[in-house]
C-alpha cells in the first residue's frame, strides 16, 4: 500500500462467547459448545456456537431442543456475560497497544485506524502480530480485515473464519467483492435482500452498476433523505427504501 494511504482493520472475534468459555474451560476444546439463553430449557434459544457445532448443523437462533436434534452430543452452556465483558475489555487493552484510534463496534468486534503503522511495518505483518497476540494472550481466535475504509475492512473480515487475514484493495473490488450475493452485503439484511432480489439485484455488483437515483426511485414511491459518504476507493451512497436505509455502492 502507499506511504499515503488510509488503512483500517476490522478485528472481528471468531464465535466470541464460545471462544472464551473454551479459553477458560480447556476441556471444551475441539468439542460442540452452544451458549443459549435459559440452557437448562428445551426452548432456549442458540446465542452463539462453536464452530464444531456448526460443522453438525447448529445454527444461532435454533431452540436448544432443535439444535440437540442435530448434534445429540452438544453440550450446552448458559452465556457468562461477565466474563465476556472482561474479556472484550482485555481484547481492546491489547488493540489500543497499536493505535489510539480503536472504535469498539460491539463486544466482540473493532476497527483500528493504523495508518501511521505504515512507514514501519506491511499491513498484513501487523494483523498477523496483532492476531498471534490475541491467541496467545487471549486465547482466542480472531478474522482481521484490511482495507482503506471501515465497511470494506468490515466485508473482508468476513470472508475468512476462523483465523483468517484477508485484504481488499480498490483495484480487487470488481474480482473479491462484486460476485458476491446481495446478501453478504454489510448492512443488508434478508428483508432488503428480497426487495434488491424483487428489482433484479442479485449481486453486489449488480448493486455497483446500478444508478441509485433509479433504485430509490423504482423501490421507494416517497423517498427519504439522501446523503453520500466519500470513503477513499468508493462512494456509498445512504437510500432508504421502504423504511429501511441501505448502502449503494458507486464506482468512482
Amino acid at each position: 500500500m502507499m506511504a499515503n494511504a488510509r488503512v483500517i482493520f476490522h478485528v472481528d472475534m471468531n464465535s466470541f462467547y464460545a471462544s472464551v468459555e473454551i479459553a477458560n474451560h480447556p476441556e471444551l476444546r475441539e468439542k460442540p459448545l452452544a451458549i443459549a439463553g435459559k440452557a437448562e430449557e428445551r426452548h432456549g434459544i442458540v446465542v452463539t456456537s462453536s464452530y464444531e457445532a456448526r460443522k453438525m448443523g447448529v445454527r444461532t437462533t435454533m431452540t436448544v431442543h432443535e439444535a440437540k436434534k442435530k448434534c445429540p452430543q452438544l453440550i450446552v452452556r448458559h452465556p457468562d456475560f461477565a466474563l465476556y465483558r472482561r474479556t472484550s475489555e482485555q481484547l481492546f487493552t491489547l488493540l489500543k497497544d497499536y493505535t489510539n484510534i480503536v472504535e469498539k463496534a460491539s463486544i466482540d468486534e473493532g476497527y483500528l485506524d493504523v495508518s501511521n503503522w505504515i512507514h514501519r511495518r506491511h499491513p498484513l505483518n501487523l494483523a498477523s502480530e496483532i492476531q498471534s497476540r490475541i491467541r496467545a494472550e487471549l486465547h482466542l481466535p480472531c478474522s482481521i480485515g484490511i482495507a482503506p475504509n471501515k465497511f470494506l475492512a468490515k466485508m473482508a473480515s468476513n470472508m475468512k473464519k476462523p483465523m483468517g487475514i484477508t485484504v481488499i484493495r480498490k483495484r480487487e473490488l470488481s474480482q473479491k467483492l462484486w460476485p458476491l450475493p446481495i446478501g453478504k452485503m454489510h448492512g443488508v439484511g434478508p428483508k432488503t435482500e428480497e426487495k434488491f432480489s424483487l428489482a433484479g439485484i442479485k449481486t453486489i455488483g449488480d448493486l455497483a452498476a446500478s444508478n441509485p437515483d433509479a433504485i430509490e426511485k423504482n423501490m421507494e414511491e416517497t423517498a427519504g433523505v439522501c446523503m453520500t459518504l466519500q470513503m477513499d476507493v468508493t462512494c456509498v451512497r445512504l437510500i432508504r427504501i421502504h423504511g429501511t436505509v441501505i448502502k449503494v455502492l458507486v464506482i468512482q
